[in-house]
């Protein structure tokens, strides 16, 4: 099945400082997913 989401070595930087670093993430249809940070956002 072919992934709907798809991520290779995401890095997301703001105002300097670096949220995410490195971050590979493959969803495939109908699969559910969830991202959370240190604080549950």
């Amino acid at each position: 099945m072919p992934n709907i989401v798809q991520t290779n070595q995401l890095t997301k930087i703001i105002d300097g400082k670096e949220l995410v670093k490195n971050v590979n993430i493959h969803v495939k249809k109908g699969e559910v997913y969830g991202f959370l940070g240190p604080k549950g956002a």
